[in-house]
């Protein structure tokens, strides 16, 4: 077996040990665990991405000073971890009414579109959903890692999302489920696809691509709500889910993508310190 190969055996069986052993635990101890390990982890083995995180502090909030911006990507990037240890609790965490719903009328019956942000834990939307009764499709971006793929197609199906795998024929089948109108499809807006963070603007050109533009597309080709979504962490752990009214989609792609900008780019804004992409956003891409 090659070194590469048994590299990656390795990771996989030591990934899935760490898995199984945070699924026993409880929910708010689960989360701890990962805050924990972040805390010791990131200032040695993750320099470049706290690096990164400051850099993108600087530009969206330049009044911030080296040590507020420093302490803000270290929040930031802690939050991120604690959400990847809630991988192994997500199933729990609505039966444990760990999740607040507010804005639950703006999701219509029928054909629904929920336009999630990557705040807080960001899982949190598809457990609620189900939870709600409402159910979830949703296509989703495999891991690089074999087991982290396992491990997260596991989390969400154990709460009860339908997953539809990346592939050639993933967006057929997604406009298929969303005309039928069964379940909410879930997309997420604010994608990070070829060294680029596609939604929200903050700043930059508005995008012509991306999430943010298939499910524009999706909802004008089906007539579907489209309903914007994101979930704040808030002590315990403890999570409020906001649902906001349906953004009116006209067709028009160009329009269409600036109200749906004008609606997210203020939310993210607002908490930096809980959004899964600051790491990899760049002013300048």
């Amino acid at each position: 077996m090659s070194e590469p190969a048994l590299k990656v055996r390795l990771d996989g069986a030591k990934d899935r040990a760490l898995h199984g052993l945070m699924r026993m635990l409880p929910v708010p101890l689960c989360s701890a665990m990962g805050a924990g390990l972040a805390r010791f982890a990131i200032p040695l083995r993750h320099k470049g991405k706290l690096a990164r995180t400051e850099a993108a502090l600087a530009a969206l909030r330049p009044e911030l000073g080296p040590d507020a911006r420093r302490a803000l990507a270290l929040d930031n990037l802690g939050q991120v971890a604690r959400c990847l240890a809630e991988f192994s609790a997500l199933s729990r965490l609505w039966a444990e009414g760990r999740i607040l719903v507010e804005g639950a009328e703006n999701l219509p019956p029928g054909r629904v579109i929920v336009g999630g942000l990557h705040l807080g834990n960001w899982e949190v939307i598809g457990a609620a959903l189900c939870g709600m009764g409402r159910g979830l499709d949703a296509i989703y971006q495999p891991p690089a890692s074999p087991a982290k793929h396992a491990i997260a197609v596991r989390a969400r199906t154990d709460y009860g999302a339908r997953l539809i795998p990346p592939s050639t024929s993933a967006a057929r089948e997604a406009l298929r489920r969303v005309q039928a109108g069964r379940a909410p499809f879930l997309i997420y807006l604010d994608e990070y696809k070829g060294g680029r963070v596609n939604a929200p603007a903050l700043g930059r050109l508005l995008p012509t691509g991306g999430n943010i533009a298939t499910a524009l597309r999706l909802a004008a080709k089906t007539g579907a709500a489209l309903v914007p979504a994101y979930a704040l962490r808030e002590p315990g752990p403890r999570f409020r889910l906001r649902f906001l009214p349906p953004v009116p989609v006209s067709g028009a792609l160009e329009a269409d993508i600036a109200a749906l900008e004008a609606v997210i780019d203020p939310i993210v804004r607002a908490h930096l310190e809980q959004w899964f992409m600051l790491h990899v956003f760049r002013p300048d891409r």
